[in-house]
């Protein structure tokens, strides 16, 4: 896995920047300026995170306010806590957006400060992964619509950048994964060895998933401007090969992965061509896609950027991780035609599963001991297998979004507070309006129909 943060020390003088005049330069989308302090430590650091509270005030981001202001001494940051106390949120799109705006202006202003003290570069990352004077000071070039490449990567991968937008209908070179297809379309960027009918297709395909995602639950989730580059390996053996050399190792048998620290989506074209020959799916390699590509959208959506141990934070909670895989299992059978889309329930590998509950011998699991377990708990096989909890997970997203849409709010703030890692400030009974065991019960019914 990748190393951790380094400390950064704090022994620097630097001017304060007021509150009222940050939250002024954040509210206008003004993001030059000069470095702010970068340290807790430091004297007007908290200033910042004050400035970004009130804007949460204003906007009834009210948990975050509680978050960003709860250890900061102060009196604003105590009259901010007590006005959002008991208050329920409002997530909308362009909220949630703007202050993820506001945070990552922040931080790379911290960074700047931190850089212009004389920081190393990877120290400065830490603050900021996206600031580029420390990115080039590491020897990283930009490659747009790819972000930054070390730069033998940016090399080898400039020249073959070609953009969605035009591209022929034919190419005749070789391709290989040493000289591989990079397509860059507004939202993502493909890198694959397939051919060229079949790299071009799956390209057009992302761009589409892209604004149906976005049709359907764009609402509540912004769609935020960021590279999100899917590496997809032709061969079984390449993708163990490459997913090795970044630190996250699969096997042949293992159909993709979404890597939020990377912001990248890494699959295994072979693997998933051969489920579903066996499946009869109707494009498994894009049910792959799909659901890899949700967690990408949801991840830069809802939690935006971050640097250091915090882009890792995730690996932290302790309950609802099953939301994870319920928003990217719906949209796993997205089938798309030459005039719109279907989109008509669970993929056939979930339907499976839930079939095994109606029958003779079969149970339905109950979702408390599954809505109990954080994200170390949901990746371990019990106290049902991963098959079930998958099935699980997304049969209780559909019904949500699209079977019972009085859940549907609910549903996606619980997402929304699952990638704050804040999900304790409200129980189930607070979030939906009824307690688990009745909500348990329609959903059971729905689900064995």
């Amino acid at each position: 896995m990748a190393a951790g943060p380094v400390a950064i020390p704090s022994a620097i003088h630097m001017l304060r920047t007021t509150t009222v005049l940050l939250f002024a330069l954040l509210a206008c989308g003004l993001h030059g300026g000069d470095g702010l302090p970068w340290h807790p430590s430091q004297a007007g650091y908290h200033d910042a995170t004050v400035a970004l509270a009130e804007y949460c005030l204003e906007q009834e981001l009210n948990s975050e306010a509680i978050r960003l202001c709860t250890g900061v001494n102060g009196d604003r940051a105590k009259e901010i806590v007590a006005a959002c106390a008991d208050l329920p949120d409002e997530y909308t799109a362009e909220a949630w957006g703007g202050y993820l705006d506001r945070l990552e202006a922040t931080q790379r202003r911290r960074a700047q400060g931190a850089f212009d003290a004389g920081n190393p570069a990877q120290d400065v990352l830490t603050i900021c992964p996206d600031y580029a004077p420390a990115l080039e000071r590491a020897g990283m070039l930009e490659l747009k619509g790819m972000g930054w490449l070390a730069k033998a990567e940016h090399e080898r991968l400039s020249p073959l950048a070609i953009a969605l937008e035009g591209a022929p209908a034919k190419q005749e070179r070789e391709v290989t994964w040493q000289q591989p297809w990079v397509i860059i379309g507004k939202t993502f960027c493909l890198v694959t060895d397939l051919p060229w009918s079949r790299a071009k297709k799956y390209a057009e395909y992302l761009e589409r998933f892209d604004d149906i995602f976005f049709e359907l639950i764009g609402d509540v989730l912004p769609r935020r401007p960021h590279p999100n580059v899917v590496w997809c390996c032709k061969d079984a053996q390449t993708f163990v090969d490459f997913t090795t050399s970044l630190e996250f190792p699969m096997g042949k048998d293992n159909g993709g992965l979404h890597v939020g620290s990377l912001g990248a989506v890494l699959v295994n074209a072979e693997r998933c061509d051969f489920v579903g020959r066996k499946n009869k799916s109707w494009d498994n390699l894009a049910r792959t896609l799909f659901h890899e590509c949700a967690h990408r959208l949801v991840e830069i959506g809802l939690r935006g950027r971050r640097g250091g141990m915090d882009a890792w934070s995730l690996a932290s909670t302790r309950e609802h991780a099953w939301i994870v895989e319920s928003i990217a299992i719906v949209f796993e059978d997205l089938q798309l035609t030459k005039t719109g889309y279907k989109l008509k329930g669970l993929e056939d590998q979930r339907d499976w599963t839930i079939k095994a509950w109606k029958g003779k011998d079969g149970k339905v699991p109950e979702l408390a001991p599954i809505f109990a377990q954080g994200h170390a708990g949901f990746a371990d096989g019990t106290p049902i297998s991963s098959t079930e909890k998958y099935a699980l997970a997304g049969s209780v997203g559909w019904y949500c979004l699209f079977e019972n849409k009085e859940y549907r709010k609910a549903y996606l703030y619980l997402l929304v507070d699952y990638y704050r890692t804040d999900t304790r400030r409200r129980d189930f009974a607070k979030r939906f309006g009824k307690s688990l065991a009745d909500f348990e019960a329609e959903w059971k019914a729905w689900v064995l129909k």
